[in-house]
């Protein structure tokens, strides 16, 4: 294997797995590596063998970026964004929230069911105080047909 074989298994590697920055950081960090490692007189066979698999360099790079490795982040006109929610931090960095973990699915299922019971709880009450007066709303309405239907139009 040879440098731009290297490069370019790394760089597909991480692609759509970390974010764009994070994959444009270990590519430079690796070629200036090898770049120096050529400077001090090592062969590209050397480097390339001490460096080992490009994809075992990448699964360590996402494994260790927060919130990557999900497939979350898709190239558009050659930068990636993430599909999922995050925040603007004041420093100026962007911080990700994996909303695909289990816990955040347990919160969602948590906040579905309290809303639920707070539905049924309201429309408990209110019928809770219209029932006892169904008797009486119904006499009121049976009581002013009766009154309707003897003095309508035509009746005299």
């Amino acid at each position: 294997m040879n440098k731009d074989e290297f490069m370019q298994g790394l760089g597909e590697a991480l692609s759509g797995e970390v974010p764009q920055a994070v994959k444009r950081e270990n590519l430079r960090y690796y070629e200036d590596y090898i770049r120096t490692e050529l400077n001090k007189g090592r062969t590209e066979g050397e480097i390339m063998e001490e460096l080992g698999s490009p994809r075992l360099i990448a699964r360590t790079i996402i494994d260790t970026t927060p919130g990557a490795g999900e497939g979350a982040y898709e190239d558009y006109g050659g930068e990636n964004r993430q599909s999922q929610s995050g925040s603007q931090s004041p420093g100026g960095s962007f911080r990700y929230y994996d909303l695909n973990k289990w816990y955040w699915k347990l919160l969602g299922l948590f906040a579905v069911i309290v809303v639920l019971a707070v539905v049924l709880m309201v429309v408990g009450g209110i019928l809770s105080l219209v029932i006892p007066l169904l008797p009486a709303i119904g006499l009121v309405i049976l009581v002013m047909w009766f009154v309707r239907g003897s003095s309508g139009p035509g009746r005299e």
